[in-house]
């Protein structure tokens, strides 16, 4: 009898659920505002990928965040 292995239910990753084209518009902000710094290429998407995520999440009805929270970019402003 063959073994029946357990469902895994896959959870979209933040780059599945916010927009491509969002994503790449904000990198290249983040980009600007760093002063066309070269090298943080993957580190401006990946902080592009999980603003957006969180700004989807915190639109999404029904959820709440606290104030106390700490936005991602909120600390690209400070450096």
């Amino acid at each position: 009898m063959p073994s029946k292995k357990p469902k895994v239910k896959k959870t979209p990753s933040s780059s599945e659920t916010v927009d491509r084209e969002a994503v790449v518009r904000l990198a290249y902000e983040l980009y600007v505002q760093r002063g066309y710094e070269p090298g943080h290429d993957v580190e401006d998407w990946l902080m592009a990928e999980q603003i957006l995520a969180e700004r989807e999440t915190r639109s999404a009805p029904g959820k709440k965040t606290s104030a106390a929270s700490r936005r991602p970019e909120d600390k690209l402003r400070r450096r």
